[in-house]
């Protein structure tokens, strides 16, 4: 690996537990809210499906799809993200296969093995995005989708803030957000940060244009069916005011994939 990927995998390492009690303990709203209904609404029914969820952590996802039927294999590069995963699946088996392995290198995993790939929230950790995916088209059959999600690069680049209506305060209801500030879109860059405040160590995220994630796709053989820009239902909003931001600048993006058949 190289140096940012090494990086990368201890960091995950260092930060695993405490990702996982987040995740299980339904901190991170915006999976619940907004990435899970995308993912699974493109998805359709995986009943008796071969799913391969690649950079699946500590597996939440990856029991999902099992509760729905498929038949899962979850892959990651930490080794204490699949420890977790198994322990939850020794706990309450659903038939779930885990691997250690790197997205950039799936060798230890059949060609055209899979009817479906999901990338959830992971690609954007993953430096060698364009090596990623010719491997995700190599284990998939043809004609089978490939769906993943990333941080929304247009409105979520490096930087990006709320302007409060107030001057000086913290702008954290939809009301009080005068208008979000957008700069630094290029160039492709590594970023570090810490997905909670007390983490025990930094991440390394790559921020990527658009057109970076459609040039890989086609040099991989996929189709780009559609693009989806989550927002949260009328009911979320309802209840949820600081969801609200994502109907004026989505946060997130979903690409839905095809491989061309040969």
């Amino acid at each position: 690996m190289t140096q940012l990927a090494d990086e990368g995998a201890a960091a995950w390492e260092a930060i695993a537990d405490g990702w996982a009690e987040r995740v299980r303990t339904n901190t991170d709203q915006t999976r619940i809210y907004l990435l899970d209904p995308a993912h699974l609404g493109l998805l359709g029914d995986v009943s008796g499906k071969c799913v391969l969820d690649a950079g699946c952590g500590e597996g939440r996802f990856a029991r999902m799809l099992a509760e729905r039927g498929a038949k899962v294999t979850g892959i990651d590069l930490s080794k204490r993200m699949i420890e977790l995963a198994r322990d939850a699946e020794a706990a309450n088996p659903q038939g779930i296969r885990y691997l250690e392995a790197d997205m950039a290198d799936l060798s230890a995993l059949p060609e055209e093995g899979f009817e479906i790939v999901v990338a959830y929230l992971s690609l954007l950790d993953v430096p060698d995005c364009e090596r990623a995916l010719v491997e995700i088209a190599r284990v998939l059959e043809p004609g089978g989708s490939f769906d993943f999600s990333v941080v929304h690069p247009c409105f979520l680049p490096p930087g990006a803030t709320w302007e409060p209506r107030r001057p000086g305060t913290i702008p954290l209801r939809d009301e009080d957000k005068l208008f979000k500030k957008i700069d630094n879109y290029f160039p492709a860059r590594a970023l570090r940060l810490r997905l909670w405040p007390t983490a025990p160590a930094e991440t390394v995220n790559y921020h990527r244009q658009i057109s970076d994630y459609a040039h890989a796709c086609r040099a991989a053989g996929f189709f780009i069916r559609d693009i989806i820009e989550p927002v949260p239902s009328q009911e979320m909003l309802d209840q949820r005011d600081y969801l609200r931001e994502h109907r004026r600048a989505p946060g997130m993006i979903l690409f839905d994939c095809v491989k061309a058949m040969a």
